[in-house]
């Protein structure tokens, strides 16, 4: 398969099924998420928006907040610390979102936003809330590449074109805080469960300190702010257990750079993509999954299985070729923050 970039989150879905891995990063189609990762991101924004405006005003600048979503902000520091402030932002976040998918919202939904919003910023006496830290980054987007010798890619696309370069991880850190002078602290939002969805296993402290994405984190943080010396990363699990955290070091970040190598790897040499499930009975594919939910536009079977076999049929050049959306390429695709 072609990989030029990998993302924490598809780093875990090659891990839970290769095909989904293929539909979404390759060929470029996008699934919609489910409910309660909708709701997710309701809650992701309102501290998204806290830690923006915290950041303005902790610097002394104007205190007018752009918000790619809400527009703009208006605030004063005396409103920023408000109970009112919160709740005019949630409402803001949950109306765009509800109001941008195709998911049928209750009451009960924006309950379920209240309660998260409500945990997170009052946990352990309000540790946790975005105005309460000296932020060093709300949101930071990044685009790392990998300056070792077996990062570098060579492609020849279907359609002639040869793409170069060198593998790069992409995401978004959802908050950076300075603790003290030379630590930082990355806090990461979760809003679902505490379990690996590849494995269906609790995800234990011991674990996530293996975690793909908490190192892939860590060693992106290493590059984005190389002047503190300690990093804590952890990671919020509002319903489901709260704050994990952990510090990793030098050593940390070399074995991310042989778990990615691996996952690169075996994503490159992949030429048959498989399903979670041959039979499609696994309750991920038909409860979860958008490709399997939703047919291939102009016929009756559903997009997993058509991928399938039209890989079965033609290969996987042809595959790309063919079956890629509209407007999408590997080899120049920005992931989105």
């Amino acid at each position: 398969m072609l990989v030029t970039y990998i993302r924490s989150s598809s780093f875990n879905n090659y891990s839970c099924c290769q095909m989904q891995y293929f539909i979404t990063y390759v060929l470029g189609h996008q699934s919609v998420s489910g409910k309660k990762a909708q709701l997710g991101t309701v809650v992701h924004k309102v501290m998204e928006v806290l830690a923006g405006c915290q950041h303005l005003q902790q610097d002394n600048k104007k205190m007018l907040l752009a918000d790619d979503a809400l527009g703009d902000i208006k605030f004063t520091r005396k409103k920023l610390k408000s109970e009112d402030f919160v709740e005019d932002i949630l409402k803001q976040s949950y109306d765009w979102y509800t109001s941008n998918c195709t998911h049928k919202y209750t009451k009960s939904d924006y309950k379920f936003c209240q309660d998260l919003t409500k945990e997170a910023i009052t946990y352990n006496n309000g540790l946790f809330d975005p105005r309460n830290r000296k932020i060093v980054a709300a949101e930071p987007h990044f685009d790392i590449e990998i300056e070792e010798d077996w990062a570098k890619y060579d492609y020849e696309m279907p359609d002639g074109q040869k793409i170069t370069g060198n593998l790069a991880i992409k995401g978004t850190i959802d908050l950076v805080t300075e603790v003290e002078d030379g630590i930082i602290e990355v806090v990461d939002w979760k809003t679902g469960r505490r379990i690996d969805w590849a494995t269906g296993e609790e995800k234990t402290y011991e674990k996530l300190c293996s975690d793909p994405q908490l190192l892939l984190y860590n060693y992106a943080i290493s590059k984005l702010f190389p002047d503190y010396e300690q990093a804590i990363m952890t990671i919020f699990f509002i319903r489901d257990g709260g704050p994990f955290s952990m510090c990793f070091d030098k050593k940390d970040q070399e074995k991310f750079l042989e778990m990615l190598k691996l996952r690169f790897q075996q994503i490159s040499r992949n030429q048959e993509p498989k399903p979670m499930s041959y039979s499609r009975n696994h309750w991920k594919c038909n409860k979860l999954c958008h490709f399997y939910k939703n047919n291939w536009e102009g016929t009756d079977q559903n997009m997993c299985i058509h991928i399938e076999e039209h890989l079965k049929k033609h290969g996987m050049d042809e595959t790309v070729k063919k079956c890629t959306a509209k407007g999408f390429s590997v080899g120049h695709y920005e992931a989105p923050g």
